[in-house]
Formats: structure tokens, sequence, C-alpha cells
């Protein structure tokens, strides 16, 4: 039961807030019921709901503690404040509003106005994390994110110059809720061209380059012609979009490994107008403005979901001259792609979702995953294996080939093994094609005399397997 301060009157008139409680002090064994007083209900409640998730000998420490403290202590609220104010010009001045605020929101309601630093404790910080989640419902990757905050100052609190605020930091080992990192969303090909089809015409090369770059939308809006080699498909990305106190400013990309070049196909750059002058922006929207990631979702992005619910429902009224359009006709839309559109809306579609696409088909393709990673601009390849690792198999089964070549040769002979690599490679893409279907997989293949053919099996595996045994062609010849 949760414990409730109580309003006293003293005989001046005066009120107070009572907190009763039992504990058992040392030298006896059983609990003492005791009380403590506050002038301040506010202070009472919070001082209260401590009680309650540390216990009575850790909360009396905490209220010694800030009775006691010195004045020339220093509090934890003015050293959050303090060790922001030190990180300079390596964090940016909105990164750091951000943190005063977590500060002012998320952990002075916590801990108070006046706990001395020195009195933070790995039992203090373990009941904090739980009242952000039982309180305030925040979910482990935000716990995190907020923690971070807090480690990192008392870290710099231990380790200040010439005499340590604290002998060491208090929430270097608290144990955070476990993060589980969602695997992310991707489009496969044929979901891809839906969405370029259902684009408006002025927003598809934005599309391609946004896949085929891997860049963040703010890094994508703020290249300019000058940042793409036509000859060699290089772009160099050195600056991205960054909100500032509710506006749009110029900074540096995301990461440290943000600042990089990478290369897209000479198809994608054949498509942009680059004969304009270096300094201009590369991308602009219909009303020739500079395009940002807030502007490409209101201008294209969700009146492209709209027209994809509109397939999906039957609905030929974004599709008409009237509404604008100027793709490819509802009917010859529905042909193309009925099939496609209903699993397309089951996914998080986002416009983040290109930067997803162009990482997860590179990984697919077998490219190395450090080359991704810094194509991409993670700060650490860990970051792109966390999220992206289970795309990275074609790597993986080309290397089980290769040193398969070290096997005796007359294990090579054994019945099953043809058919078993055949299977590998029908599972990469590289024999037939198998796709999804309403009523299960369909298999397309080209059989001995050259005719396409297709089936619908009702498992994955059957599709996989039929594929593998019909099509034509060298097995060798299908790996190259």
């Amino acid at each position: 039961m949760a414990t409730t301060p109580r309003i006293r009157i003293r005989t001046d008139g005066s009120t107070y807030s009572q907190v009763r409680y039992r504990i058992t002090r040392a030298g006896h064994s059983k609990p003492v019921q005791t009380s403590q007083s506050f002038d301040d209900h506010a202070a009472a409640i919070r001082w209260a709901k401590l009680l309650d998730r540390v216990g009575p000998i850790e909360a009396e420490r905490v209220l010694a503690a800030q009775l006691a403290a010195d004045p020339d202590v220093v509090m934890l609220k003015v050293w959050l404040h303090r060790y922001v104010d030190s990180l300079g010009k390596s964090v940016d001045d909105e990164t750091k509003r951000k943190y005063r605020r977590m500060i002012d929101r998320d952990m002075v309601p916590f801990f108070g106005e006046h706990l001395p630093v020195d009195a933070m404790t790995p039992e203090l910080d373990a009941a904090w994390i739980d009242w952000l989640e039982t309180e305030f419902d925040n979910g482990p990757k935000t716990i995190r994110n907020k923690h971070g905050l807090l480690a990192a100052a008392m870290g710099a609190a231990a380790r200040k110059r010439p005499t340590p605020l604290i002998p060491w930091n208090p929430c270097a080992e608290t144990r955070l809720p476990k993060c589980s990192a969602r695997e992310v969303d991707h489009l496969d090909e044929h979901e891809y061209e839906l969405v370029e089809q259902l684009l408006a015409p002025s927003w598809r090369d934005w599309w391609e380059f946004a896949v085929m770059s891997m860049a963040r939308p703010g890094e994508q809006g703020a290249l300019k012609v000058g940042d793409l080699n036509r000859e060699t498909g290089g772009v160099s990305i050195v600056r991205a979009w960054k909100w500032a106190n509710g506006r749009l400013k110029l900074g540096d990309p995301k990461t440290l490994r943000g600042i990089r070049t990478t290369f897209v196909p000479l198809e994608t750059v054949a498509r942009l107008d680059l004969d304009r002058d270096a300094d201009e922006w590369l991308f602009l929207t219909p009303t020739g403005v500079p395009v940002t990631s807030v502007r490409f979702w209101q201008q294209g992005w969700a009146p492209m979901l709209e027209r994809l619910d509109a397939l999906i429902k039957g609905d030929r009224t974004p599709f008409t001259g009237a509404a604008g359009w100027g793709g490819l006709s509802f009917d010859e839309l529905r042909k193309r792609y009925g099939h496609i559109a209903a699993r397309l809306r089951t996914k998080r579609l986002v416009p983040y979702m290109s930067r997803h696409t162009g990482i997860s088909w590179r990984l697919q393709d077998g490219e190395p995953i450090w080359v991704v990673s810094r194509d991409a601009g993670h700060s650490s390849i860990t970051i792109t294996d966390r999220r992206y690792g289970h795309n990275s198999t074609a790597a993986s089964a080309a290397s089980a080939q290769v040193i398969a070549g070290r096997l005796p040769r007359l294990r090579s002979k054994v019945v099953g093994i043809e058919q078993a690599r055949r299977r590998r490679l029908v599972q990469l893409g590289r024999l037939g094609e198998i796709e999804r279907v309403g009523k299960g997989f369909e298999a397309v293949w080209m059989d001995a005399d050259g005719v396409v053919q297709s089936q619908v099996f009702s498992t994955y595996d059957a599709a996989v397997e039929h594929v593998a045994e019909h099509e034509a062609g060298d097995l060798l010849a299908a790996a190259a």
C-alpha cells in the first residue's frame, strides 16, 4: 500500500505534513513506528514515494543527507546543469536544451532540489529507473537515454580534479530494462517499385536517390549540386538539416562518421538536373524551396499513403485528372501491384524506410557489412550489425560455398549435395523467383525449353524445392 502524508495542525495554527512509517533500528529485532515532518506538502509526497521504493533505511539516509548538507556542498541538480554546460561545442545547443529539459522534468522531481551529489547511491538510481518506468510508462530505449545522461554526469563528478566530488560512479553498474531492437522494416524490389509509382512524379528522383545513397533525410535535403560527382556517382555528405528551438538550421551530420563520401548508381545520377550552379540545392520541391524531411512527408509521403489506401479499397478518386494525378492509371496500378498493396500496408511505412531499404539491399547482395556501415555513416559497425545484421546472409552463404571446396572431392558427389546447393541459390534469389501471394507462395522458373512457368505452393519450402529441381541452367553460371 502506498504511503500517504497526512496534514497536521500545530498549536500555533500552522500546518505541516507528516509521513508515518515503520523501521527496524540497529539492535532491535522488531520494527518500530516513527514519522517525518515536512513543511512543504509536495516534499512530503516525494519522500513518501521514495520511502515506498527504496525502503525506510535508504529513504532516511537521503533525507539526512539533504538536511545536513553543507552550503558549500554541490547539489545534484546544480551539478547536472553544470555538466551539460561543460560539454561545450562538442554538443550542439539544441541537444543541450533537451538535456536541461530532461534534468528539470525527469530527474529533479524525483531526486529533489536539495539532494547532495555525494548522496546518490545505486539503490537510489535503481528506484529512479523504476519511477520512470511505472509513473511515466517510459520505454527501455527512453530510459536508457535518460540514464545515459545521469551516468555520464556522475562519472564526470568522480573524475573531477583536483578533488573528485564522489569517490566512484554509483550509476555505472545499474541494470537497465532490456531494450530489444525490433527488426527494421524494409522493402523488396516490388514494394519499392509500388511506392515509387504511387509518389507524384516530382518526388520520384528524391525517393530513388534516398534508397541508393542510404542518406538520412536531413543529409539528403542539405546536398548541393556540387556535392555530387556526375562522372563517378560519388556523393559528399558534409552537412544536414537539424531542428533547433523549433527552427531548421544547417549543421553537421548525426555522427562523427557522418561526414563521408558514398556512391550511387550512375543510372540514378542520370535522373537528376545537374546543369545548375554548384552552390544550388540538389533537391527542390515543386515550388522551388529546399526539400526537408517535413516537406517530403507533407507533400510526397502522406499523399502516397493516401493513394496506397485508396488502391487497396478500390477507390479511384486520387487517380483522376481532377485530383492532379500524373502517374499510371488506377486500373494499371491494380493490375501490376494489386497483390502487393495490402502486404505493403502491414509494414511501418515512414520516409526513413528508404535508408533501411538501401542498407538492407546492400547487405543482402553480399556487400561487406563494414563497407555498408561506413557508407551509411553509422557511428560504429556494431550499430549496423545490431539493426541490419539479419540481412547480411548472402556473404555468409557464399563463404560457405567457397570453403566447401576444401572438402574431399568424393564428398561433393554425394547424392543430394547438388540439390542442396541449388536450394541455397533459390533462397538467395539467384535461381528462379518466389513471391508471397494471397494463397501461399508463387514460384516462377524457366524450364529447359526456355519457357517461363509459375505455380503456387502452400509453403515456402515446397516452392524452393520445386524451383531448385526444375529451373534450367548451369549451377555454376547461376552462382556467378
